[in-house]
């Protein structure tokens, strides 16, 4: 009896030949951004950054998204995780617990670095609301 020889060895360089093309493009370049962010000089607790392309200025890519706590903040593992880089329209939501109490929100531009950076972000402090109106 004599044995055929099998087609298996050429099916499977076949398949992985295929497989190792159909990665696609890597998509739009995104850098980490983490660091520190204050709010008149005293750490941020919570909060939220969204970093996007500035278009006014001819910026265009994804949008990145750092979570602030403790002071501390990295685009590292959000749902948007790294910036585009170049001109960018920086938005900060300081926050005094993760659900809420809005300390100040403030926005600004930046052009960041096209690759991975470490940014001090300094915002001003809101005025204080006392509850009572003034008269």
């Amino acid at each position: 009896m004599t044995q055929r020889p099998s087609g298996r060895p050429a099916v499977v360089a076949v398949v992985l030949a295929m497989l190792a093309g159909c990665g696609g493009p890597a998509g739009p370049a995104r850098y980490r951004v983490s660091g520190t962010v204050t709010c008149g000089g005293v750490a941020v607790p919570h909060g939220e950054i969204l970093f996007s392309p500035d278009g006014s200025r001819g910026n265009t890519g994804p949008q990145g998204i750092a979570i602030i706590v403790g002071g501390r903040f990295d685009t590292r593992g959000t749902r948007a995780p790294g910036a585009a880089g170049g001109p960018t329209v920086v938005r900060v939501t300081a926050l005094e617990t993760p659900g809420g109490g809005l300390i100040a929100e403030h926005e600004f531009t930046i052009d960041l670095p096209k690759a991975d950076s470490e940014q001090t972000i300094e915002i001003p402090a809101a005025g204080k609301k006392t509850g009572r109106p003034e008269i």
